[in-house]
């Protein structure tokens, strides 16, 4: 009678146990840093927290037909350009564009390393811009030469600058045509003096070399995967999976005083979406909702409801999350293709893919609190390209 009654409870509690589903491991709330990286450097925590979280963290890999060397304008490049007078340092940070059919060019130059936080750097910061673009701006007006005794109608406007932001909140800025040749890969600037006061002047001269990476053929390449060690976290994102679809981001971004009285400076946002399983890809859909504007009379300006929706194969091992998601970018169009090789000093004909790449990690642990990554001279390095047109 024993046995029975123990066998009867046995099978009891084994019919009563039920084999955890899917949707229920990853039902719950889950965690990831958000690293400095090329794509947040330079961004404010506003920036960051007005975008989902997968516009910030993605690789890019690309695959050739022939070994090449891709030009990497987010690194040290080789050589500098020297500068001297009220401010001496090395450039060695650029990012420029070249036709190769007219010759035409555009370079941007930097001393400032923005995998670095170089905030209380007791160095001065510095920017420059040439071109040699044959519709510059053309102004108009009349002035009157003493020298000549005749009037003259016409006034160029000079694009060019160099700009130098010293610590203690001074800006100089000089606008002056700048002496350079430039190939889309190779800088150089032939020694130039420019005049700061009756006293003061500024030097700037020398040789700057993109830094390339090298791609082997018909091997595909992970370039900008920002594995190195940046020693930065830009906040922090959780993930909170609900049932019945709801999917919420949510971006924190925390930072102590200057005074030590702890981390009682807190910014946060939120964003919305829905999310569902179909076999092994979690799909992930945003919708963004235009403002729509009235204009009176006419008809307003306004798209409606936007939808992004994001397919992620997924990986739940020992407490961890990771969702990955893979975007060829040119879908085999050749316009697409030609431009990138254009733009990265590929070889015409060599690109065979070039995708992104979205491996997330998520914990079920909250990460440490996180530290801005700033500076003071935000407004001036905003006038750098690649922050717009890198990120």
């Amino acid at each position: 009678m024993k046995k029975i009654l123990f066998a009867t409870i046995l099978f009891g509690l084994l019919s009563c146990e039920k084999e955890v589903s899917i949707e229920d491991q990853i039902v719950g709330t889950w965690y990831m840093p958000q690293s400095l990286n090329r794509y947040t450097a330079g961004r404010s925590v506003e920036d960051v927290a007005g975008h989902s979280l997968n516009a910030w963290n993605y690789a890019m890999v690309i695959t050739t037909n022939s070994n090449q060397e891709l030009i990497d304008r987010m690194a040290d490049g080789q050589g500098s350009i020297d500068v001297s007078g009220i401010v001496e340092d090395e450039i060695k940070f650029m990012h420029g564009w070249a036709d190769p059919y007219s010759g035409e060019s555009s370079v941007s130059i930097t001393n400032y390393n923005w995998f670095n936080n170089q905030e209380g750097s007791d160095k001065p910061f510095i920017t420059a811009y040439m071109n040699n673009l044959s519709n510059n701006y053309q102004d108009t007006t009349i002035w009157y030469d003493d020298s000549t005794g005749n009037y003259d109608t016409t006034v160029w406007w000079n694009s060019d600058y160099i700009g130098v932001y010293f610590n203690d909140g001074d800006y100089v800025e000089i606008q002056d045509q700048i002496d350079f040749t430039f190939d889309g890969r190779i800088l150089n600037i032939p020694e130039q003096q420019y005049s700061v006061s009756d006293t003061n002047f500024l030097m700037i001269g020398g040789t700057l070399e993109h830094s390339t990476i090298a791609i082997p053929a018909n091997t595909p390449t992970e370039i900008f995967s920002y594995e190195d060690d940046t020693s930065w976290d830009y906040g922090s994102w959780a993930i909170h999976i609900e049932d019945k679809g709801r999917w919420v981001e949510v971006y924190t971004w925390e930072d102590p005083y200057d005074d030590g009285s702890g981390w009682d400076r807190t910014y946060t946002d939120s964003t919305v979406a829905e999310w569902e399983l179909d076999g092994d890809t979690l799909y992930v859909k945003y919708r963004y909702d235009d403002i729509w504007v009235d204009s009176g009379d006419g008809p307003g300006i306004g798209q409606g409801t936007w939808i992004y929706e994001v397919a992620y194969t997924y990986e739940i091992n020992n407490g961890s999350l990771v969702l990955t998601n893979e975007f060829d970018i040119c879908q085999d169009e050749l316009f697409c293709k030609e431009w990138l090789e254009w733009e990265y000093g590929l070889d015409q004909g060599s690109l065979e893919e070039f995708k992104m790449v979205w491996a997330l990690e998520f914990t079920k642990t909250p990460g440490a609190r996180s530290r801005e990554f700033r500076g003071p001279f935000r407004t001036v390095i905003g006038k750098f390209p690649p922050y717009k047109f890198m990120k």
